[in-house]
């Protein structure tokens, strides 16, 4: 069906191409492609440009400083709580160095306890360090104090091995 179609315009073509449009019609063309700018709006449209700016601009100004204001009381919170952990455990750590030192006579000390003590003491310093930076984070402060635990943990356990060594010394001089 294609074919026959082409066949016929090719044949036909001469007649086709007779017919020119008229200039009268040329004319109304060529005003249109002249006219090719849009219509002036209203001269308000600026107006409420602006207006939606300010706005999004105040939006946004009186969210972030809700946001920031309310970071940053969690973050004192956090700071104080933290505060108030650290010196629980510091002085549970401190109390139970002292009886360490009284358990222990002074050429008995443990240096391997204090090898371990100076490590947790190195790596807290620097968890502090950055917690203190601003990255109050829950795990950074939840690692901070699982450190002091550890630190309180060793003493303890040395005090524990100090009484079971001390019982059990007096148990074999008493049997004897």
């Amino acid at each position: 069906m294609r074919d026959k179609l082409e066949d016929f315009i090719k044949d036909n073509k001469e007649r086709f191409d007779t017919e020119t449009p008229s200039g009268e019609l040329w004319n109304k063309i060529q005003k249109g492609l002249d006219q090719d700018l849009p219509p002036k709006r209203n001269s308000t449209h600026w107006f409420w440009k602006i207006a939606v700016a300010v706005l999004l601009i105040a939006v946004a100004y009186l969210g972030s400083e809700k946001y920031f204001s309310a970071d940053s009381n969690r973050e004192s919170t956090a700071m104080q709580e933290f505060k108030e952990l650290e010196s629980f455990y510091t002085q549970l750590i401190s109390d139970k160095k002292i009886k360490l030192s009284e358990e222990v006579e002074s050429g008995e000390y443990f240096s391997f306890l204090e090898a371990d003590i100076q490590s947790l003491d190195q790596f807290y310093e620097e968890l502090k360090i950055a917690f203190e930076s601003g990255q109050e984070t829950p795990q950074l402060k939840s690692a901070l104090v699982h450190l002091l635990k550890q630190k309180l943990y060793l003493i303890e356990k040395q005090l524990e091995i100090l009484d079971e060594t001390k019982g059990g010394s007096s148990e074999a001089t008493s049997s004897l």
